[in-house]
């Protein structure tokens, strides 16, 4: 499998569910682009982390994940973090983490994560609707500026 969508709007989906395809990207080491969106869902911190967790494929190279309107928080954020810093390959970023309880927590290790992908040149990042202060994004910006690569909010 070298390319998933994966649409799930206002259903049931929570935490089991996000465990599961967690497991299942795991097993695709062949993933180039993922497009998951889980907007208005059940979703935790519990598997919003096993959801990041699988996304630790090293051949991914746009990824869009879209995670807004659930109950993931700072968990999440730094296990998001912790799986993008090994997508060594990727280009493209999406990730809109709108209306979440996510904070600063989140937008830093977020940052520490894409600090350490040495191709990727196209992010966009939705903090709205969160605790995840300006100030916070701002110094977010500046850390990850280098020529080549393209930052939206």
């Amino acid at each position: 499998l070298k390319d998933l969508t994966l649409y799930l709007h206002g259903t049931v989906v929570g935490d089991k569910t996000a465990s599961a395809l967690g497991s299942s990207l795991l097993a695709c080491s062949k993933l180039e682009k993922a497009a998951l969106s889980l907007i208005d869902t059940k979703i935790t911190d519990l598997g919003g982390q096993a959801l990041a967790q699988g996304l630790t494929c090293p051949e991914l190279q746009d990824l869009d994940i879209r995670l807004f309107d659930t109950s993931v928080a700072d968990k999440t954020g730094e296990a998001l973090g912790q799986a993008l810093c090994n997508c060594r390959k990727m280009t493209k970023l999406f990730l809109a983490l709108e209306d979440t309880r996510v904070t600063d927590v989140t937008a830093n290790s977020i940052a520490d994560g894409l600090i350490a992908l040495p191709v990727l040149t196209t992010i966009y990042l939705s903090f709205e609707r969160t605790m995840v202060s300006r100030r916070c994004v701002d110094a977010l910006e500046l850390r990850l500026r280098r020529p080549g690569l393209t930052i939206d909010y």
